[in-house]
C-alpha cells in the first residue's frame, strides 16, 4: 500500500491502445484515487459520461453518474459506451470491477472501506486544468491550442514502429508491428510523445460547440478539465473532442507511474524505456 494525503494508490491494468504510444495493451499502472494534485500534463482515469459543462455552466456529475442523463439543459447526453466512433475496447479503458476490487482491498487493510460507482472509465491526458485560460482554433498550435497564453507546442518526431490492437476488431489478436506518426508535445516543463493521425479532423472539438474556424480564436475560461488521448485518432471517441469538459468529480484518478510495459510492442524503443517510469 502506498499512502498520500490524496487517497490510496492501486495498481490496475490498461486494456486498449488510446493512450499510445504512452501506455499500451496490458500495461501496470499505479493510480492515486481522486483529482486533488491533477496538473497539466498528468495522465487520469476519468468518467466520460458525466455531464460537459458549457460556455456560462457550472462543472458537475450528471445525475447518478448516469452518462445518458440530462446535462441540466433538457438535452440527453449520448452514451459513449452504447454508440462510440471506435469500440471501446480499444480506447485506453480501466475495468471498474478490478479498480474498485483494488481499492477496497487496500483500504480493508486500512482500515476504511472505498465507495465507487463509475460505469465506465477512460484514460486520458490533461492538457487543461479548471480555470486556465484556454483558446481555440489558434494558427500553427497542436489541436489550435493555446493555454494561458501559451501555445501547445509539437515537434514532429521519428516515426515507430507499434504492435497496436486493430481499432475495427481490437478483441482480436495483437497485430504485428507497423509505422506509426509520431510527435513530441511541450506544455509547460513537461514532454511526451503522441500518435498523430493521417489527416487532422475539420471540427477537432465537435462537443465544445465552438464559433466555426473561419470566426478567429476563442478564448473561454476552462470550467472542467479538457482531457485528450495520446492517441489522437483511436482516443478521439471518448476524450473532450467527444464528451467535452471533464469536472473534476469524473476524475477517479491520476496516474502515478507505469510499471511494467511490453518491449516487444515497441521494437524500436530501447526495452528500458518500456519500463517503470514516473508520471508517464
Amino acid at each position: 500500500m502506498v499512502g498520500m494525503r490524496v487517497g490510496v494508490a492501486t495498481v490496475v491494468q490498461i486494456h486498449g491502445d488510446g493512450m499510445a504510444p504512452t501506455l499500451l495493451d496490458g500495461d501496470h499502472v499505479m493510480l492515486v484515487r481522486g483529482s486533488m494534485g491533477v496538473s497539466r500534463g498528468d495522465v487520469v482515469v476519468y468518467v466520460p459520461g458525466a455531464a460537459s459543462p458549457r460556455l456560462g455552466e457550472e462543472p458537475g456529475l450528471a445525475e447518478a453518474d448516469d452518462p445518458r442523463a440530462d446535462n441540466g439543459n433538457g438535452e440527453e447526453l449520448p452514451d459513449v459506451r452504447e454508440a462510440p466512433d471506435r469500440d471501446l475496447r480499444n480506447t485506453a479503458v480501466i475495468d471498474p470491477e478490478e479498480l474498485e476490487d483494488n481499492w477496497e482491498k487496500v483500504q480493508a487493510r486500512s482500515g476504511g472501506l472505498a465507495t465507487y460507482e463509475a460505469p465506465t472509465l477512460r484514460v486520458g491526458r490533461v492538457l487543461a486544468v479548471p480555470g486556465d485560460r484556454v483558446a481555440f482554433h489558434v494558427p500553427g498550435a497542436a489541436l489550435g491550442l493555446a493555454i494561458d497564453g501559451q501555445p501547445l507546442l509539437q515537434k514532429t518526431a521519428e516515426p515507430l514502429r507499434l504492435s497496436l490492437r486493430d481499432a475495427d476488431d481490437p478483441e482480436g489478436p495483437v497485430g504485428p508491428p507497423r509505422m506509426r506518426s509520431t510527435a513530441y508535445e511541450s506544455p509547460d516543463d513537461r514532454r511526451y510523445q503522441v500518435l498523430v493521425p493521417a489527416e487532422e479532423p475539420r471540427d477537432p472539438w465537435p462537443a465544445l460547440e465552438l464559433p466555426p474556424e473561419e470566426a478567429g480564436p476563442v478564448e473561454l475560461e476552462a470550467p472542467g478539465y479538457l482531457v485528450v488521448a495520446d492517441n489522437r485518432e483511436d482516443g478521439a471517441c471518448c476524450d473532450s473532442r467527444a464528451v467535452g469538459w471533464v469536472p473534476a468529480e469524473a476524475i477517479r484518478g491520476r496516474v502515478l507511474v507505469r510499471l511494467t510495459g511490453d518491449a516487444s510492442a515497441a521494437p524500436d524503443l530501447d526495452p528500458s524505456a518500456r519500463g517503470l517510469q514516473w508520471k508517464p
